[in-house]
């Protein structure tokens, strides 16, 4: 990260996304399998970081090793909510950012609150991207 580019939002997906994994290893706990399969999903979850910068998007996975994606802002073609009902009773949404890179078509940004603002907030540093970049669509 330059000098130059700053920090818009920061976070991470909310638990809640998985409640109903949850619940089902809690109904088959008798078993020591679904326990440890709730703790790794416990913990994956919590590892599960998403930052966006003014010129990046970044998302880094892993308990143990870490995975990094990242994906400039100038190549992202369009963003859209997904707001599955089970999410819409905890006020969370999926933010679904899509690129023309065949290599990493899309980008969900899984479970997180007031999914409108962080939407609009990644809007604008596309478009201030794309601009700085002189990066435009043809229609």
């Amino acid at each position: 990260m330059n000098e130059e580019e700053l920090v818009i939002w920061e976070g991470r997906p909310s638990h809640v996304k998985d409640l109903g994994y949850h619940t089902l290893c809690l109904v088959l706990s008798p078993l020591v399998v679904p326990l440890g399969l709730m703790v790794h999903r416990c913990l994956d979850t919590h590892f599960h970081q998403y930052g966006i910068t003014s010129e990046r998007l970044r998302v880094t996975k892993g308990i143990l090793s870490k995975r990094i994606k990242e994906m400039e802002l100038y190549r992202v073609k369009e963003t859209s909510i997904h707001q599955p009902f089970f999410l819409r009773l905890f006020r969370l949404a999926n933010v679904v950012v899509t690129t023309g890179d065949p290599s990493k078509p899309e980008i969900v940004i899984r479970a997180v609150p007031d999914a409108p603002a962080l939407r609009e907030s990644l809007r604008e540093c596309i478009e201030t991207m794309r601009d700085r970049k002189h990066v435009h669509d043809a229609a």
